[in-house]
């Protein structure tokens, strides 16, 4: 009865996490009314309903309070998802020194990156051709977003920092510890890996979000600190951010045997961790 509890009780995060996004808005909308409506206000006008829609139209459509509302919701996640994986499955926040000092662990999850980074490209091309309408909203979705054009602040913020640690304590972390609970690893993670893709919301992200989560919860739990999932997380986010990727496929067989050879040094340089969920983490 408790497995199956444990089961369902893996959905609930995911739920509150796309909540969050809903109400980070909310704070972040009240300020921009307040800005629109004080001048009229204070002028004595009213302002029209149509007018109204227009302006608020306008500040949906900005980069700047889509990051906005995007870093409010990751700072929310963070403490929310932090304290809920902490208090009620037992997992240590403090920072594994021990693991990060393994330099060729470390350098094992770098070379990943790359080999993720053309995984995630040649199942967007397979998802694209299998759904050019997904594709379509994908792409008009991160414009919107402000993750196609330029490299903000607030874009940096949440996209490479604040966004990997909130979706692995949501994820790798509440979820994953949830799943184990009631599945063996090789289930839990696919569990968690397909809530992964569905919290993203669209197919074409969903589609690499959950093959890319399969790789960060393996990370998770053979590294036995889910730090080491956040790090490569980060690392994954930094390259898509920062890095043109126009001619990825040009570099398709380097960036495999490098993602390969990553990926061998990682394993090398780990123990398999203890059936025991709460076991896996102690030593963080």
């Amino acid at each position: 009865m408790k497995k199956i509890g444990s089961f369902f009780f893996c959905f609930l995060p995911l739920f509150a996490s796309i909540a969050l996004q809903f109400a980070a808005a909310l704070p972040v909308m009240g300020i921009c009314l307040l800005f629109i409506c004080m001048p009229y206000f204070l002028s004595g006008t009213k302002i029209g309903y149509a007018e109204l829609l227009l302006q608020l139209n306008g500040l949906y459509r900005n980069q700047n309070f889509a990051q906005l509302i995007s870093v409010i919701f990751a700072v929310s996640g963070i403490l929310l998802f932090g304290f809920w994986y902490a208090r009620q499955f037992g997992g240590s926040l403090r920072f594994p020194g021990n693991k990060f000092s393994n330099k060729k662990l470390i350098l094992g999850l770098a070379l990943l990156v790359p080999g993720l980074q053309i995984l995630s490209s040649v199942l967007t091309v397979i998802s694209a051709v299998l759904f050019p309408g997904w594709m379509e909203f994908y792409e008009k979705l991160m414009q919107t977003a402000g993750f196609s054009n330029s490299v903000s602040p607030l874009l940096i913020l949440y996209a490479v920092i604040l966004g990997p640690i909130e979706e692995e304590l949501t994820f790798r972390g509440v979820i994953f510890s949830s799943a184990q609970k009631a599945l063996p690893f090789w289930a839990a993670n696919v569990l968690q890996s397909l809530l992964f893709g569905i919290f993203h919301l669209n197919v074409i992200q969903g589609v690499y979000a959950f093959f890319i989560g399969l790789f960060f919860g393996y990370v998770c739990k053979r590294g036995g600190s889910i730090y080491l999932s956040i790090f490569l997380h980060i690392l994954f986010n930094c390259w898509g951010t920062f890095v043109v990727a126009e001619n990825i496929f040009l570099w398709f067989l380097p960036f495999v045997l490098l993602g390969a050879a990553g990926f061998f040094l990682f394993h090398k340089n780990t123990m398999p961790q203890a059936v025991n969920h709460y076991s896996d983490f102690s030593d963080m």
